[in-house]
């Protein structure tokens, strides 16, 4: 009995903790797609790169694309790479 009340309970520390990792990854797209939209729009340099999975961030995100970003726009890239390495 003890250890299926430490199970279900791990079970919604776990629940939560992927809940605040989500909130955070739409909060980091919402603020990409308003910073980097020059780097994302027609004719710029991940204008062909499908939307979701992080690939639009993972191309602005390379070293040629983000020497053309603005500041702002470089500084949602480093939260979201932060967000990577946890």
């Amino acid at each position: 009995m003890r250890m299926a009340v430490i199970l279900i309970s791990s079970l919604f520390l776990c629940a939560s903790a992927f809940a605040a990792e989500d909130a955070a990854d739409l909060a980091n797209r919402a603020k990409f797609e308003k910073e980097c939209a020059a780097q994302i729009a027609p004719g710029g340099p991940c204008a062909d790169v499908v939307k979701g999975g992080g690939g639009r961030r993972g191309c602005v995100a390379k070293p040629e694309n983000l020497d053309k970003a603005t500041p702002a726009c470089k500084a949602v890239i480093e939260e979201w790479q932060a967000m990577q390495k946890k």
